[in-house]
């Protein structure tokens, strides 16, 4: 079973300037790409900063309302929301994760059928997953799978901004 780091998501009050202009000049993020995610849970705009260099990127989430705004208000700006793994085939990690007695999660920590061990986000074609927040000491770890959606699609071969 093979993962490799995806990105890191990190809660914050407002994505301004100011932030922005941190990440694009303390590590040379190129441009941001926004998107914005409201469903029946959470309403909440992100950011995503990729990296100059490889696949990895900095997500700056800032809640607007839903869990998302309750971890922020009690944990704060600038704390780690996710940290998001890429895997090779959600069914296959899924499997294994129930061998070790570990059954995947959406997002609200329901547990997820093995029919279907994934979760969709509107307008993306990637599969989702988490594991249980019980499993890993706390720490909110996203799994995500590739289905056509890769860098080019979100940045194309953009250069800094």
């Amino acid at each position: 079973m093979k993962v490799k780091l995806d990105h890191i998501g990190i809660v914050v009050e407002k994505l301004d300037k100011e932030i922005l202009d941190f990440y694009q000049e303390a590590f040379g993020c190129l441009k941001p790409k926004y998107f914005k995610l409201k469903d029946d849970v959470d309403d909440i705009d992100y950011v995503y900063l990729p990296f100059s260099k490889g696949d990895n990127y900095v997500e700056l989430l800032a809640p607007v309302s839903g869990p998302s705004k309750q971890f922020l208000e009690k944990k704060g700006q600038g704390t780690m929301f996710e940290l998001c793994v890429e895997v090779g085939s959600m069914k296959d990690f899924y499997d294994e994760m129930k061998k070790r007695n570990i059954t995947l999660v959406d997002s609200s920590g329901r547990p997820l059928p093995p029919e279907k061990p994934y979760c969709m986000i509107p307008g993306d074609d990637n599969k989702y997953a988490y594991l249980p927040t019980d499993k890993t000491f706390g720490t909110t770890i996203e799994l995500l799978e590739r289905v056509t959606w890769t860098r080019e699609t979100y940045w194309g071969n953009e250069e800094k901004a």
